[in-house]
């Protein structure tokens, strides 16, 4: 559920005809910055979703990282159907690299996350 609603919100965005006042002010590249920050969510969303649902890890990355890129890279091909929108290459590039970041701090949490599990070495009998 969480990834249907951040699919939701980046849809709604990307394809809206004039966006709200900029939240991140004159920072450089801000545009890109929100492009990041927006499918890095996604894709753990997806990572954890997947995890959740018991699917396996093979499967969890394949869904958590080529079904983010294509729809980024879907939503560049039809923003200019959508003026005054328009769809930038850079913008799909900083969707992979928010998809790559996503998908690395999930592998890290999920590394955490097993090796506690993992049985010790020492045995009770």
């Amino acid at each position: 559920m969480p990834s249907l609603l951040v699919l939701t919100g980046i849809t709604y965005l990307s394809l809206i005809k004039e966006m709200p006042a900029p939240v991140l002010g004159n920072i450089p590249l801000a545009d890109k910055w929100g492009h990041m920050l927006a499918y890095m969510v996604l894709s753990l969303c997806m990572a954890a979703d997947s995890y959740r649902a018991h699917i396996s890890v093979r499967g969890l990355y394949l869904t958590a990282i080529l079904l983010p890129i294509a729809y980024g890279g879907l939503i560049e091909l039809i923003q200019p159907h959508f003026p005054p929108r328009q769809g930038e290459w850079m913008d799909w590039l900083a969707d992979c690299i928010g998809v790559s970041i996503g998908i690395l701090i999930f592998a890290v949490w999920y590394f955490l996350m097993n090796r506690r599990k993992t049985p010790s070495s020492t045995s009770n009998a």
